[in-house]
């Protein structure tokens, strides 16, 4: 796949240039069903890299310390000179916590992701929204013994999430067991027709890591 020339600016906010015509970068990127998001250890704040199946570094994420609301910001890669994705919680005072995904090059609004407060406290679950904000789907924690067991007495156990579209399912997080740093596999196999947005789950991926650790 060969990706568009990027321009010369640095940083792709909108308004800095016209909408492309063709695929935007993060379009052209996200493509495929299997995907890893892995932390940068020892590393300022959050900040992961995203792999394809190949194992080929396609995005970086950096989040914002000491904001009022969260700012997630996707690259490129780790010089962060072109911004193809950001995240942003859309109020300061927020229980639930609800988080725009936009591209950065057009200024499409790609979804809404909406942590459910009450649920979130002892099994993790998270609203998606289309831009006109509607449900569309939802990110559940698995259930059983482990989730308790994960949460209030053996922090090291993997978690695990599924993701439904309209009801139905479409993919699945599964955090890998390290040392040091996280490190979550997603799997979009369960939808070969592409009806999940594949830069919208990889924030969905994301957000289940940082989520975690608030």
């Amino acid at each position: 796949m060969t990706y568009q020339q990027y321009p010369p600016q640095q940083y792709g906010y909108p308004q800095q240039y016209a909408a492309p015509a063709g695929p935007t970068w993060s379009q052209q990127r996200f493509v495929g069903h299997f995907f890893k998001l892995r932390q940068k250890i020892l590393s300022l704040g959050n900040q992961y890299y995203i792999y394809d199946p190949n194992g080929a570094t396609i995005g970086f994420v950096h989040q914002k310390l000491l904001t009022l609301r969260e700012d997630i910001r996707i690259f490129t890669d780790e010089s962060m000179a072109y911004e193809m994705m950001r995240v942003r919680q859309e109020q300061i005072i927020d229980f639930s916590g609800s988080f725009q995904v936009v591209d950065s090059q057009s200024g499409e609004l790609i979804g809404i992701l909406r942590r459910k407060g009450l649920h979130s406290m002892f099994k993790d679950e998270w609203q998606i929204l289309n831009r006109n904000r509607q449900e569309i789907g939802l990110i559940k924690e698995r259930g059983g013994i482990t989730w308790f067991l994960r949460r209030f007495i053996l922090k090291w156990i993997p978690y695990k999430y599924d993701i439904f579209l309209y009801n139905n399912p479409v993919g699945e997080v599964s955090e890998k067991f390290e040392l040091f740093g996280d490190t979550y596999m997603l799997d979009l196999s369960k939808d070969p027709n592409y009806s999940m947005d594949r830069r919208l789950a990889i924030v969905c991926c994301l957000m289940m890591d940082i989520g975690e650790h608030e």
